[in-house]
């Protein structure tokens, strides 16, 4: 049996291959230029996806001189795939579940909620799906 093509789109295809020892595998093999356009809209929807999760997750964050949030900006770098919150009390404030201090006296202190992210994420999922979709869509199309 030669190689045949048996799916075919714009972006590669897949054919059959008889190996030397009799079996048969499908390989995928794209077109050319296809994985670099590929990589760019994977790129940007991971940028867009860590963007995303850091700005909303933030909204839910404790507030209390900024410092928890802005930890988060330095210890991201866009486009890894990895957002963390670097300041050293943050696990702590993470796990949190209960802000009566103090400072809750003061009306314009916003205690914020434990597990910010998560909330964000049950929030905000929708969003960022589209958003990722919308960019994979743009840059492979």
């Amino acid at each position: 049996m030669a190689n045949k093509r048996y799916v075919e789109t714009p972006r590669g295809f897949t054919q059959f291959v008889r190996l030397e020892n009799g079996s048969v595998r499908v390989e995928l093999v794209w077109n050319p230029g296809f994985g670099d356009r590929l990589d760019l809209a994977h790129a940007s929807a991971q940028e867009f996806v860590d963007n995303e999760v850091l700005r909303l997750s933030n909204k839910y964050a404790p507030k209390v001189t900024s410092m928890l949030i802005k930890s988060g900006v330095l210890g991201t770098e866009v486009g890894s795939g990895e957002v963390a919150w670097i300041a050293p009390y943050a696990r702590y404030q993470y796990n949190l579940e209960d802000r009566k201090t103090s400072q809750n006296i003061n009306p314009d202190f916003n205690p914020g909620e434990p597990k910010w992210f998560e909330r964000a994420m049950a929030i905000h999922y929708d969003e960022i799906v589209e958003g990722v979709e919308e960019r994979l869509a743009r840059g492979v199309a």
